[in-house]
């Protein structure tokens, strides 16, 4: 059986369609991310996966060119 856990996190400079599928993009193709939803509007991230490494995930949005801010509540 597998957990799948569940993830928000704050993201700044997402500022258009564009950013939202360039960030979901970039996540989705690290091990274990099953979806991942960005939403400039919010400049939210929720991440659905079967494990979520925040080192991972935070060095991705830099790579990107976007500031991983915060996990949102």
């Amino acid at each position: 059986m597998t957990l799948e856990l569940f993830q928000t996190i704050s993201v700044e400079g997402m500022t258009c369609p564009h950013c939202d599928a360039n960030v979901t993009r970039g996540l989705t193709k690290l091990d274990g991310i099953d979806e991942v939803v960005a939403d400039g509007n919010t400049a939210q991230v929720r991440i659905s996966a079967t494990k979520i490494n925040l080192d991972e995930i935070a060095g991705v949005i830099t790579e990107l060119g976007y500031q991983f801010k915060e996990i949102a509540e």
